[in-house]
């Protein structure tokens, strides 16, 4: 029951490349978390003075005060005109303190509704403090429920829908992951997918198991166990054939070719082949092409007319070096196939690729060129089947596809685009012939990991970089200024000074002689002399400092371009991890994503993508 579970959440309608993971949104905090209800004392209406309650308190005791006034005058015989004038005064007393004692009364009261009001006021601000905690509690809970909740993983899809996905680096079982997760959704949308295998690690063994389980028609063939049911170069006419097999060897060349060699083996595989009756198999290839070298042998595997109508061609190539050259490194090519080509009289099966379901197509053998041979045979019998399939919604992938070079990789996604077919590469060295492939038109570019240095630099090239800006620098200048000086003065004065000074004064004396006064007239004066001296002295010191004080702060901060994603994250993804790059609707989009089909058996896993 779970594996069924498993496979049915694999088979979704619509294409998954795998799952991106999203972080929910934090905890918000409560709007009212600021608003928390405080409390102000009200101001105390302020008490009269300590006379007012001692008055009160003499008021409270007047009746008792009276009657023992009373019970006394009437004890010690008094008459009652003097008890009614005690009384009377005591009375007078009451009136007194009664007019001291009512506005404490009232200051009374008024304390106490004041204490009323306010222990009634502190209530309230007690039932709105609870109000508020329990309204940040339930907020913080529905938040902490909404965050634990909320869905983790989202599938990740392709917006630009783009007809070709190139996958560089990675490893086998993470190309087995990516098969599973892509192959099972594109098989839920009726598409056929065949799969060329060239890793010699069955990347596509998971994918064929699930879609056998869903009930979907599954072929694998392994060349060159399987030659008979797949025959590679079976049901080709002949220039097509002679086509394929100058491709293909042009491939192997290891040093710079001209087209001008790829043209001469086409030119001379066709001139073989022509002359041929019968099924052209590799070996006959092969002997035809001895026969042109002379070096034939008459082993029975062409009938005499045959050697007649190519020995009768020899003279139409020349006796060239580059010629001879040419014809040997063919004949090492196809026996290199012939070697394990099944017998002529042996039964073939020319099913084709495109049929219902899943195809896939390995190669292996412990010869390295045979093998080598193998492949690029196998990939341009592809290239051609292309040409004749067009109108069905197919899905090529192509696992191991660095060894082809460049131009064998543009040709297939040529004939891929005009076939419509859905073309998925799997690289796993970006080589430098490979580096035009990234970003390459109508395509969706999946990085995995990626090892090797230049490489993974290479690949964060392609994303690209993006600015922010940066604390770069932080400067603090303290200064300190420290200023004293010291000065002093003295003066001296001295000085004598004289003044002289004279006075007179006249004055009568009178005489009398009998009936007749004489006037005398006398004269006075003095005169006074001074010296006087000073002397002055002045001393003056002064003290003057000073301190000063300096700070100065500064921050600096600078846009830098940084890589968008970082060769060392490259070089370190996990196994099922990629970023995706693409053109989307919105511009350019980077987005991390992984691959692993057990994530749909996670929980908190989205059933749809996300919307662009």
């Amino acid at each position: 029951m779970a594996d069924r579970e498993f496979a049915d959440r694999l088979f979704v309608p619509w294409e998954r490349l795998g799952w991106e993971y999203v972080e929910p949104r934090p905890p918000a905090r409560s709007p009212e978390a600021d608003r928390e209800p405080t409390w102000v004392e009200p101001p105390q209406p302020l008490p009269r003075a300590t006379p007012a309650r001692r008055s009160t308190r003499l008021l409270g005791c007047l009746p008792l005060t009276t009657l023992l006034f009373l019970g006394a005058g009437l004890v010690y015989g008094q008459t009652v005109e003097v008890v009614a004038a005690i009384a009377l005064a005591v009375l007078v007393l009451a009136v007194v303190v009664l007019r001291k004692a009512v506005p404490a009364l009232r200051e009374r009261a008024k304390l106490a509704r004041f204490r009323q009001a306010r222990d009634a006021a502190y209530d309230s601000y007690l039932r709105a403090l609870d109000l508020w905690r329990k309204s940040i509690d339930a907020h913080d809970e529905a938040e902490r429920l909404r965050y634990e909740a909320a869905t983790r993983w989202y599938p990740l899809t392709s917006w630009s829908h783009a007809d070709r996905i190139d996958v560089f680096g990675g490893t086998g079982d993470g190309w087995a992951s990516l098969l599973v997760t892509l192959g099972c959704s594109r098989l839920a949308t009726g598409a056929n997918i065949l799969v060329l295998d060239f890793t010699e690690q069955q990347v596509a063994g998971a994918l064929a198991e699930f879609a056998a389980r869903r009930g979907h028609e599954v072929r694998q063939w392994g060349l060159p166990a399987d030659w008979p049911q797949w025959p590679p170069l079976a049901g080709l006419p002949p220039d097509e054939l002679s086509e394929l097999l100058a491709d293909a060897v042009h491939t192997l060349r290891r040093s710079a070719s001209t087209v001008d060699g790829r043209a001469l083996s086409a030119e001379l595989l066709g001139a073989v082949i022509g002359r041929l009756d019968g099924r052209p198999t590799c070996r006959r290839i092969s002997a035809g092409l001895r026969v042109l070298r002379r070096v034939y042998d008459a082993d029975g595997v062409l009938d005499d007319s045959e050697v007649a109508r190519l020995t009768g061609a020899i003279d139409a190539f020349g006796h060239t070096e580059r010629v001879q050259l040419e014809l040997q490194f063919l004949t090492s090519v196809l026996d290199l196939l012939a070697a394990v080509e099944p017998e002529p009289g042996a039964p073939a099966d020319e099913a084709g690729l495109w049929g219902p379901g899943v195809t896939v197509v390995t190669t292996a053998g412990g010869h390295r060129r045979r093998k080598d041979v193998l492949d690029r045979v196998v990939l341009h019998r592809v290239v051609r089947a292309l040409r004749d399939h067009r109108g069905e919604s197919r899905t090529l992938v192509v696992a191991g596809a660095e060894d082809f070079g460049r131009e064998s990789l543009d040709e297939l996604a040529h004939e891929a685009a005009r076939a419509g077919v859905r073309l998925v590469l799997l690289v796993a060295r970006l080589r430098e012939e490979l580096h035009d492939l990234l970003g390459g038109h109508d395509s969706a570019t999946l990085l995995m990991r990626l090892g090797n240095a230049r490489e993974a630099a290479a690949a964060a090239e392609f994303v690209g970089r993006g600015h922010r800006f940066v604390l770069n620098q932080l400067t603090e200048q303290v200064g300190e200024t420290f200023t004293e000086g010291v000065g002093g003065s003295f003066s001296f004065s001295e000085g004598d000074s004289e003044a002289e000074t004279q006075s007179a004064s006249t004055s009568a004396a009178s005489i009398p002689l009998g009936r007749v006064s004489i006037t005398i007239p006398s004269l006075s004066g003095s005169r006074s002399s001074s010296i006087t001296r000073s002397r002055t002295r002045t001393w003056q010191e002064t003290v003057n400092r000073s301190v000063a004080g300096s700070s100065t702060r500064g921050r600096t901060m600078s846009r830098v371009y940084e890589f968008t994603v970082e060769p060392t994250t490259l070089q370190s993804l996990p196994a099922t991890a990629f970023v995706l790059a693409e053109a989307g609707p919105s511009g350019r989009r980077v987005v991390l994503g992984d691959c692993n089909p057990g994530i749909v058996l996670l929980d908190k896993v989205a059933a749809l993508p996300r919307r662009p």
